[in-house]
């Protein structure tokens, strides 16, 4: 193993665990994951290195513990995951409501919040982090 890694490796990591660790992740969104982790920096030794014997389980999810900085999170893995073409909008939405309730968002209302977050991302071109926490805080008052 390399000690020098990709800025984004352990978060790729546990990324690739919660996509992966329940066995029930279809082709497409393995293979997005792949186009993800390119996308953010991770090389493809770095994904292989993961994949082969589940590695990738080592790592902890470590979901941000304030509220701004789920928000945070999910703003940068929506704008990364809106511009990608790779995989459809329902496989978008599923993988994000994956990804959100894994950093911390509640369950019960994880679907409105995605489905807020990629309509304001379809929308608005240049979506700002600030003008994306007031749209997804709108939708919970």
């Amino acid at each position: 193993m390399s000690n020098s890694r990709s800025t984004y490796f352990e978060a790729f990591a546990s990324i690739m665990k919660i996509t992966l660790r329940d066995n029930d992740a279809t082709d497409e969104e393995k293979s997005f994951l792949q186009h993800f982790g390119k996308k953010i920096g991770v090389t493809s030794s770095e994904y292989f290195e993961l994949i082969d014997d589940n590695m990738y389980m080592r790592y902890e999810i470590k979901a941000p513990y304030l509220y701004d900085q789920r928000l945070e999170s999910l703003y940068r893995i929506t704008q990364i995951v809106n511009e990608d073409n790779t995989i459809s909008k329902l496989m978008k939405a599923k993988w994000l409501c994956r990804m959100g309730i894994a950093i911390g968002f509640d369950p019960s209302n994880i679907k409105y919040v995605v489905g807020k977050s990629l309509d304001m991302f379809t929308a608005n071109n240049v979506l700002t982090l600030e003008g994306y926490k007031d749209g997804i805080k709108n939708i919970m008052m």
